[in-house]
């Protein structure tokens, strides 16, 4: 019997392989039914079989091999915070102006699945930035605050924001479309579900295993977030929830493995956060005369 430890150190990256490596390998030969020996400090197979026992300990190292992964982009939470606190602001403004008196923002750019089935797609759109009470809007800005922040680190704060919108206005289609035609709905929230759906695609995505082994964990991580986070109160509208965060699945295992976003990859992120402000200014636009001709 030859040792083939030698050879091995010259085609891998273990040069110096301790015992516990060396273990690892005997196991490997073992599960291919090889007849070795391992016994101080060598690794002894039959020189007939040494070639083929050494391509097999190759293949399982380049299988274990690990990932490098991009570092996360630097910390950039203050552009989703920026973002938060331009909504706020902007809010709080337009309420201190008595706009509502001629125009109800609320009726202009509820989610009335009635008149979204009918063509007036813009209200998916408006009914996100749309809240029932300060609590309301404050509880979706937190929930905002985490994701956005924890998401833009990985993918870049316009994706992130593009996603947001997307997600949500897609999550409020689908939500109208098996609602009831008087279902009124209004809130961020299917955005944020929508973000936490890219978040369990991307986790799944970064898993090994099969593709129907991916898509089962990003569905359990992210139904179980909607258990916990999605059903605690009677006015919660479940079905948005369920549908934005079913719409950002997809999504997110389609950039799940865009870490530290650099390149191209952050020109199409900024790319999709312009395309998201410009969809949100069309949409209320289209809202808002839609509600003057109403009045």
């Amino acid at each position: 019997m030859i040792d083939i430890l030698p050879t091995l150190a010259l085609a891998t990256s273990k040069h110096s392989p301790d015992k516990a490596t060396i273990r690892a390998w005997a196991l490997v030969l073992s599960s291919r039914r090889f007849l070795h020996r391992f016994d101080k400090g060598t690794l002894l197979v039959a020189p007939a079989l040494a070639p083929l026992a050494v391509r097999e300990i190759i293949a399982y190292e380049e299988e274990n091999r690990p990932r490098s992964r991009p570092a996360p982009l630097p910390d950039n939470s203050w552009v989703s915070l920026l973002v938060i606190a331009i909504f706020l602001g902007l809010t709080m403004w337009f309420d201190a102006q008595g706009l509502g008196r001629r125009i109800s923002w609320h009726v202009a750019g509820r989610a009335d699945a009635g008149l979204i089935l009918e063509g007036q797609w813009w209200r998916c759109v408006t009914a996100l930035f749309l809240h029932a009470d300060a609590g309301h809007l404050l509880a979706n800005a937190g929930a905002l605050a985490v994701l956005a922040s924890l998401l833009a680190r990985r993918i870049g704060s316009g994706l992130t924001w593009g996603l947001f919108l997307l997600s949500g206005g897609l999550g409020n289609a689908l939500n109208a479309w098996a609602q009831a035609p008087d279902h009124l709905s209004v809130g961020a929230s299917t955005g944020v579900f929508g973000l936490i759906g890219v978040l369990a695609g991307g986790a799944g995505r970064a898993e090994r295993g099969s593709r129907g082994q991916v898509l089962l964990l990003a569905l359990g991580f992210g139904f179980s977030l909607l258990a916990m986070l999605g059903a605690g109160e009677e006015r919660v509208d479940l079905g948005a929830h369920f549908f934005g965060m079913c719409c950002g699945l997809p999504f997110g295992l389609l950039v799940g493995d865009w870490h530290g976003a650099t390149g191209w990859k952050a020109r199409v992120g900024a790319m999709c956060g312009a395309a998201g402000l410009a969809l949100a200014v069309w949409a209320w636009t289209l809202a808002l005369e839609s509600g003057a001709l109403a009045g």
